[in-house]
């Protein structure tokens, strides 16, 4: 089934300048580097597009971030009428080792930090900031007391992706999928009230309901050295909730658009999670896709009750350095690769010239 996070996935207006800023907070080995026309997108895009793509790992370890820029057609920009609570994917949260160090990062764009360092509301023992990336997508940096990191190094400050922000229209049947059907069934913390690190968003002074779960279960992925089973927050705010974020849009326009799960045997995950009642929006392929970077996968797709989309992502093959790559579906099922394995993928590093 569902083995770990492992990515989330951002549709942006020019993936090489993001990426840029996403190795500046270091998620600079890349997992998947491809331009190429993704058929398999057609039924859920409307077209045969291509498309330029990078999946880039930290090596603090968390979720990797999908960079999704359209090439042969024009994204559509983010809703100028967006408001804090409009369903779909709002924010993505970012561990950091310390949160002042890391906001250092933007002492030459300090424009970049919206909000913070403060209290995180919800859980005020964690510290926080609210910034911006390129195409003004909100990022959360979280300072939490006791968070694991993988391949540690003192000049690194910012890691993978914890969690992400998730609004919805009706909490009850949220939980019920989030927990019963994808199995985050532990809660963190449910908070209510007034968030004042949001007030200076459009809607973000109205009351509203957080709740963060997550998996207990360890990670079976293949690389749990790097990917655990992350968290997801569920946000409902009072009154008028706003179109979903991508109402008359396309996968792929900008916005934070999909939660990636990490699975091992897709096409029977697939038929479990159909069972248990979750919304089917593309099945698995039966051939490898190409991600480029040595890297190939097969891919699905459901969505949650309000429409955001769920990824379920089975690689098959991985390049760990420039000269091995590994075929995973050689791979004892739930049998990690060991840590001195996923440490070579540091030889992989981007480097800026």
């Amino acid at each position: 089934m569902i083995t770990a996070m492992q990515h989330f996935g951002f549709g942006v207006a020019d993936r090489d300048s993001s990426w840029a800023f996403y190795r500046k907070l270091g998620f600079d080995v890349p997992m998947s580097f491809n331009q190429s026309k993704a058929s398999r997108m057609e039924p859920l895009v409307g077209g045969n597009y291509e498309r330029k793509v990078v999946i880039a790992a930290n090596l603090l370890g968390g979720a990797t971030l999908e960079l999704y820029q359209y090439v042969s057609t024009t994204p559509k920009p983010f809703p100028s009428d967006w408001k804090w609570g409009n369903p779909g994917i709002n924010a993505t949260a970012l561990k950091v080792t310390n949160l002042k160090a890391a906001l250092e990062l933007f002492a030459a764009s300090p424009d970049s930090i919206l909000v913070g360092p403060t209290n995180f509301t919800p859980k005020p023992e964690w510290k926080a900031a609210i910034i911006k990336d390129p195409d003004n997508l909100l990022l959360y940096l979280m300072e939490i007391p006791g968070m694991n990191y993988s391949l540690r190094r003192k000049k690194d400050t910012v890691g993978g992706a914890i969690f992400p922000t998730v609004a919805v229209s009706d909490m009850k049947s949220s939980l019920e999928f989030y927990r019963n059907i994808l199995n985050y069934d532990e809660v963190v913390y449910d908070w209510k009230g007034v968030d004042p690190m949001l007030s200076a968003f459009p809607g973000g002074k109205r009351p509203l309901r957080r709740v963060l779960l997550r998996n207990p279960r360890p990670s079976t992925s293949f690389f749990s050295f790097y990917l655990d089973r992350g968290m997801i927050e569920l946000v409902e705010v009072e009154g008028e909730k706003g179109k979903h974020i991508y109402a008359g849009r396309r996968w792929g326009d900008i916005g934070q658009m999909e939660i990636c799960f990490d699975v091992y045997d897709i096409h029977s995950t697939f038929k479990e999670l159909e069972r248990r009642g979750a919304k089917p929006m593309l099945e698995p392929n039966t051939e490898d896709f190409d991600m480029g970077h040595g890297s190939s996968a097969l891919f699905a797709y459901f969505a949650d009750p309000d429409g955001t989309m769920i990824e379920l992502a089975e690689a098959l093959k991985l390049k760990i350095t420039k000269n091995r790559g590994i075929d995973l579906r050689k791979r004892e099922e739930g049998k990690a690769f060991p840590a001195w394995l996923m440490k070579m993928s540091r030889f992989n590093r981007y480097k800026d010239k």
